[in-house]
């Protein structure tokens, strides 16, 4: 076995005069993840770090900085011989259960020691870096796995314009072909959740209130007392055909933008050469980005899933209930049918009708992202 004596400050030697020193394995370099791992479960399995060879067992300073290898590795105090705890070579005789696996970049070698044994500023300065290693890690991961799918994700995107083009054509019809069936749907979303809800005045003493809007009971006193009673027709689905604006178009476009902000990767090698050449900021904004775009899609989908349900029978039976109403001062018809198997919604007042018929679009939302 190696010793390195070599590399132990002068204050680790002047207190370990007295007695002999352990052989331990030297680490000029931070050791690799196939020994941090083995290492880890030869710990878990023996509960004895101090019969590992490789390991520092002599005393170490308090103030000897160290790198976090493995964080909170529990022993397992029935499988020691004595069923006692560990001892820490930081700290002697103070013993513990739950430590952690370290490395001493100075000292150049690793050790097994529990979590409070340092001075403060050295374990805040050791936990700083192993959350920002972890950090680094997670991201490069994740965009060593997402940077090959750039590529095929611009494609899908490219591929669902028609679909996003013709939905904000239904949208559209909506909003200017019956606008106030729009905007009073609008209100009914904002105001009752999508509850079809026409109030009724039962006592008006201004008799000032005809067009009264707003939850039942009753209003002020006096002269200027209003008494109300709410009266529903169902709920609508659909919310996001009455909204003031919606532009799917706009939203993939978006989407497109943020992927061609990040260079499209091929192969798992081209990804790593990319991915080592970033810095800190550079990934985690990289990483942002990507995320981002996958929570976009899925909204997107379910937008547009959303806009797709406003077209039922259910609906049609509903507005028609509420808008033939003779509390509603906007009077439709409405009804549904199916044109080739697209489903329609007709809105008739007096001579005039309007038709709004789905189209196709809502059937292509069954689409595959790469994940």
């Amino acid at each position: 076995m190696a010793n390195g004596n070599d590399a132990v400050s002068s204050t680790a030697k002047s207190k370990s005069l007295n007695k002999p020193q352990l052989p331990w394995r030297p680490f000029k370099d931070r050791p690799t993840g196939i020994w941090i791992e083995e290492t880890m479960q030869r710990i878990k399995q023996t509960a004895e770090p101090e019969g590992i060879e490789s390991l520092f067992r002599n005393q170490i300073p308090k103030d000897a900085k160290f790198r976090t290898l493995k964080h909170l590795i529990t022993i397992d105090g029935k499988k020691r011989p004595k069923g006692d705890s560990a001892p820490c070579p930081m700290c002697t005789p103070n013993r513990f259960l739950t430590g952690s696996l370290v490395w001493f970049p100075d000292l150049q070698f690793c050790a097994f020691i529990g979590n409070c044994c340092a001075n403060d500023d050295v374990l805040a300065e050791a936990e700083k870096e192993r959350k920002w290693r972890e950090c680094r890690d997670d991201e490069e991961t994740y965009l060593l796995a997402a940077l090959p799918l750039v590529g095929p994700k611009l494609t899908v995107l490219e591929s669902l314009k028609p679909v996003a083009l013709e939905a904000v054509r239904s949208y559209r019809k909506i909003r200017t072909g019956v606008p106030l069936v729009h905007d009073q749907l609008r209100k009914i979303k904002q105001e009752y959740g999508g509850q079809l809800t026409l109030t009724q005045i039962i006592r008006d003493e201004s008799n000032e209130n005809d067009d009264y809007f707003g939850p039942a009971g009753l209003k002020g006193r006096g002269k200027d007392a209003v008494e109300t009673r709410d009266h529903t027709f169902g709920s609508f689905t659909g919310h996001i055909a009455v909204i003031k604006d919606y532009n799917p178009v706009k939203e993939l476009e978006t989407m497109n933008r943020k992927l061609l902000a990040i260079a499209a990767h091929g192969s798992e090698a081209e990804a790593l050469n990319f991915i080592v050449t970033m810095t800190d900021k550079e990934r985690h904004a990289a990483v942002v980005i990507l995320r981002d775009v996958d929570e976009s899609i899925h909204k997107f989908r379910t937008r547009l899933q959303d806009l797709a349900s406003f077209y039922t029978r259910e609906n049609a039976e509903n507005f028609n209930a509420f808008f033939t109403n003779e509390l509603n001062n906007i009077y439709y018809k409405v009804e549904f049918a199916s044109i080739r198997g697209q489903p329609r919604l007709t809105f008739k007042r007096g001579g005039s009708t309007y038709e709004l018929l789905r189209g196709s679009w809502a059937d292509k939302l069954d689409f595959n992202w790469p994940a």
